[in-house]
């Protein structure tokens, strides 16, 4: 027995010296494997909802949620073959009714319990408020981390720009940065005494933080859009990898700028990246990376997440799921162009302000709606936030100056311009325009219903308010004559609209066109990168063969 004994002590002792002496080997070849789980542009979507997949004849699929997103980040953590970071790019707290409701904080602790190291604030995270930004970006339970968000008046920041963590012997610091055009476009009470465009000196601080902490690999953790990565990735080369949102941008193959891994992993917790990094001295030697679908289907919910949303969700059930309407077509917004969910509010904008045009703003937000009925939640999903109604008077050349501007901030070849959505969406309207021609001269031919826009002539204008904003503004046109607000509120507008027209059925109609572009325009990326050779290859967003 003592024998015996001894012998599986000495077995023990040996497996103990094997397996020593394999990681020695290992520290010693300076081999590390390290996997990034990447999520961006949540938008608040804590339950499974409709994605929409362009590789599938079937296109419409049941993906995402929180509880599903947990599972998901367990199994890919499980399988890791080394250290794993798990990093959020921003836009989390804003995107549905219950995040709306109360102000973001349903989204704090379902949050905190997918297991996040690090993220970096959106450009919609102060949708609530400054004060309110402040109290969220306070109760993750991961680093927040922002270059560029600082105090309006003192110039200091917000939020640390960075932060190392070491995991497994790998040694990482991650640097974070956020649209710097947020203070500039977001409505103006939602940003009071905050500034986001200080992004001067960003290089010479990377520089200094490689210096000071020796990591294995530095990371930008980023909410400043595809094309802008990719040049942060050419301007900044001591980055190793750039984690991008902001665009929603499918990236399906890494984008290489040089040595620099740019990815960026879709929208609404429908996919997390995964990226596989092997360090060989110090060097990334061999990398892998999958955008991992969050389908219903392959993933259940993790039951104490899944508690989680349930608990906040249990005050407002009745009014979630309230019926308001229907559709006869598929509601969506994936297209740089033109979208039928924004014919949908734009169409509604204009017969509540009986005015000759309406624009909404071309947002990304809200996952695609299944052809059937309409809830209150989908409507939030829609529009997250509710803006009294302006209308008033423009002429033919204010409105050619506008949408001249509004052009520039998607087209533009210098990608550090671009700025907010995809553009005005217009109701009564039709453009056609050429986007690789230059600035202020990309509007080809204009029809106000119908008759071709006259500089001289005025026409009336509807359009929601930006909180905080001057009156003679709307929808970010300035100047407006004789603007005043009109009864009801933009949600009022969509109810009024859905109880008069059910079932609606909006499709794109030609609204806006491009001479130079598809007629529709799947990646912003991908289109700038045809027109202005950006750094990079596109051939990452492009859509994968079934």
């Amino acid at each position: 027995m003592k024998k015996t004994l001894f012998a599986v002590i000495t077995a023990a002792l040996l497996l103990v010296a094997v397996a020593g002496s394999y990681s020695a080997l290992r520290a010693a070849s300076g081999s590390k494997q390290i996997r990034f789980l990447h999520l961006a542009d949540m938008h608040a979507q804590l339950d499974t909802h409709w994605e929409y997949l362009p590789e599938d004849p079937q296109h419409l699929h049941r993906m995402g949620g929180f509880a599903r997103i947990r599972t998901a980040l367990d199994q890919s953590r499980a399988s890791a073959p080394g250290a794993v970071f798990t990093l959020d790019g921003g836009d989390t707290f804003q995107g549905s009714a219950i995040a709306a409701w109360t102000q973001g904080e349903a989204i704090v602790a379902p949050l905190n319990a997918l297991g996040i190291d690090a993220g970096t604030p959106g450009n919609w995270e102060p949708v609530y408020g400054p004060e309110v930004f402040r109290k969220l970006m306070s109760e993750v339970n991961y680093k927040v981390i922002c270059y560029n968000f600082s105090e309006k008046t003192t110039g200091k920041r917000l939020f640390a720009p960075s932060v190392v963590l070491e995991r497994d012997g790998v040694r990482v610091a991650f640097v974070g940065a956020t649209d710097p055009t947020t203070t500039t476009r977001q409505s103006p009470a939602q940003v009071t005494g905050l500034d986001s465009t200080q992004m001067g000196g960003l290089r010479e601080f990377v520089q200094d933080l490689k210096r000071r902490e020796h990591p294995d690999l530095t990371i930008l953790v980023d909410h400043t859009g595809l094309a802008p990565s990719v040049q942060l990735a050419k301007d900044i080369p001591e980055f190793d990898i750039v984690l991008s949102g902001h665009t929603h941008e499918r990236v399906y193959k890494p984008n290489l700028v040089g040595k620099t891994i740019v990815v960026e992993p879709g929208s609404m917790g429908s996919f997390i990246g995964q990226l596989d990094v092997m360090l060989n001295d110090g060097k990334i030697s061999d990398y892998h990376y999958k955008l991992v679908g969050v389908d219903e289907t392959q993933f259940a919910e993790n039951q104490k997440v899944k508690a989680l949303i349930e608990q906040a969700e249990r005050p407002f059930q009745a009014r979630l799921r309230e019926v308001v309407g229907s559709t006869k077509t598929p509601l969506m917004r994936y297209d740089v162009l033109e979208t039928s969910m924004d014919n949908f509010v734009d169409d509604a904008v204009r017969e509540m302000t009986h005015s000759d045009i309406a624009f909404t703003n071309g947002f990304r937000f809200s996952p695609p709606l299944a052809v059937g009925q309409i809830t209150q939640a989908d409507l939030w999903n829609i529009l997250p936030l509710d803006a009294r109604l302006k209308a008033g008077r423009v002429s033919g050349k204010q409105l050619l100056t506008y949408l001249e501007r509004e052009m520039e901030l998607v087209y533009a070849k210098d990608p550090p311009k671009l700025s907010g959505g995809w553009g005005s969406r217009p109701s009564g309207m039709t453009i056609l325009f050429t986007a690789g021609a230059p600035e202020g001269s990309r509007i080809k031919d204009v029809k106000i219903n119908g008759k071709p826009l006259q500089p001289d002539a005025s026409y009336t204008i509807g359009g929601c308010e930006q909180d905080g904003e001057a009156m003679n503004r709307i929808c970010r046109l300035p100047g407006v004559s004789g603007a005043h607000y009109v009864p009801g509120t933009v949600h009022s507008a969509l109810l009024a609209y859905l109880k008069a027209h059910s079932p609606i059925e909006p499709k794109r109609e030609g609204r806006v066109r491009a001479t130079d572009l598809p007629a529709t325009v799947w990646s912003q990326y991908e289109a700038l990168h045809a027109l202005w050779h950006l750094p990079g290859d596109a051939a990452g967003v492009a859509i994968p063969a079934k």
